[in-house]
């Protein structure tokens, strides 16, 4: 399909097959969004929270055909979602289901999609905001304690890491387990054939040394230096006078060094097992990553931790989204802490660590190393990062992905808000 000129309703299909037309199939679309608005509307496609929709005849359409098409009704449509709903990220969505089944496919069985956005979502500027008194500082010789709206947020100044979080007195960090930059993954079966668990080995547990640990009233700035990547890593936290946390994480590279690319860019937060739910705005809800993203709706969905881990048969990484908007992971009243950025951003919440994912060198075919042996870890696993390395499936014995869905040896700048959700 091609957006000809949605907003008018118009757009282009065009028919694959050799040899038959699309005449077995008919068309759903749909206007709506995701958001604080919720219709209760019987045909509103998962994901969406708000919206109108219709069915449009596509027969006709011989093989290796194109044709535009033009709706009025879903014109119409759209001009009234965008003028309830402007503020939001507005999206057409296109479903193609069977008429009327045939052998081994069911009546209304979805044959393809295609979802276009029409009106972009804003996302937050994340911008620092000056203390004003509302943030406490208390600072010893090994930690700066930053406080405000219930909020408690310990540095240490050894490592440079969050230490302890804690929201109207509760730990929101598993076994007292820091919040930590991230490079690494589970590798999966074609990490393993293209030898990404060498290639990349410098960054699975790399040597990090604080170099610099400066404070103001209501900020952190942690300077450390990565010698065997030939790196610094700069950590900024900031608490807003609301209880935010706003954390950015700076990788400066030599420009000249002969370091591996990596896995990933990002932090690795380990949170308590009752918050066991996570509810995103992003692509779902079948995991998806930059490379194997376009089969998953942009929408707002929810699921229990749980059931983020997909069973292959081999632990390998699992349950990663992709363009997410925010992030929140939750216990069974809603209260945990939600993530978000000022960009699209990836993330996921499992109940293992990636260590036990991970089957080292030479894929370990050990006893217990199948996902059905696997063990919960007693904490859920948050990974929120700004770029994954993609999934490559071109070949499981050394293809590697598409240079565009690779994570480069570079400088990076990713900025992200932890929000507690009371």
């Amino acid at each position: 399909m091609k957006d000809v000129d949605l907003k008018a309703g118009k757009f282009e299909i065009y028919n694959e097959n050799f040899f038959k037309t699309l005449d077995d199939l008919q068309l759903d679309w749909f206007v709506g969004g995701a958001g604080g608005h919720h219709h209760d509307n019987p045909g509103r496609p998962a994901g969406m929270t708000f919206g109108h929709g219709g069915t449009i005849d596509i027969s006709g359409i011989q093989p290796q055909q194109r044709k535009v098409i033009t709706s009025e009704e879903m014109q119409k449509v759209i001009e009234r979602v965008l003028g309830h709903h402007g503020d939001n990220e507005i999206f057409v969505s296109f479903y193609f289901k069977s008429k009327n089944g045939e052998p081994l496919i069911d009546k209304g069985q979805v044959m393809a999609k295609q979802q276009f956005c029409i009106n972009d979502y804003k996302y937050p500027t994340l911008t620092v905001e000056t203390n004003n008194g509302q943030c406490s500082k208390e600072e010893t010789n090994t930690y700066v304690k930053l406080s405000a709206a219930g909020t408690d947020l310990y540095i240490g100044k050894w490592n440079g890491w969050i230490d302890y979080l804690t929201v109207d007195g509760k730990d929101m960090l598993q076994f007292r387990e820091s919040i930590v930059p991230e490079f690494w993954r589970a590798p999966t079966d074609n990490d393993y054939g293209a030898q990404f668990q060498d290639r990349f080995a410098a960054w699975k547990n790399p040597e990090m040394k604080v170099k610099d640990f400066k404070t103001n009233d209501n900020s952190v700035v942690a300077t450390i230096e990565m010698p065997k990547q030939k790196a610094t890593l700069t950590m900024t936290y900031t608490l807003t006078p609301d209880g935010q946390v706003i954390v950015r994480e700076q990788l400066q590279t030599e420009k000249d060094a002969k370091t591996s690319e990596m896995f990933r860019f990002g932090m690795s937060i380990q949170m308590p097992k009752q918050y066991d739910m996570v509810e995103y705005y992003g692509r779902g809800p079948i995991e998806t990553y930059c490379d194997r993203k376009d089969s998953e709706f942009l929408g707002i969905y929810k699921n229990k931790v749980n059931d983020e881990y997909f069973e292959y048969v081999r632990p390998q990484e699992s349950g990663n989204h992709f363009d997410v908007r925010w992030f929140s992971v939750i216990d069974q009243n809603g209260q945990g802490l939600q993530f978000y950025s000022n960009a699209p951003m990836e993330a996921s919440a499992l109940p293992y660590t990636t260590a036990q994912l991970d089957d080292g060198p030479h894929k370990d075919k050990a006893w217990g190393h199948h996902s059905g042996d696997l063990i919960p870890s007693g904490m859920t696993s948050v990974h929120i990062q700004q770029r994954q390395l993609g999934l490559g499936c071109v070949n499981s014995w050394g293809a590697w992905p598409r240079d565009e869905y690779r994570v480069k040896y570079k400088d990076y700048d990713f900025t992200f808000a932890i929000k507690p959700l009371k």
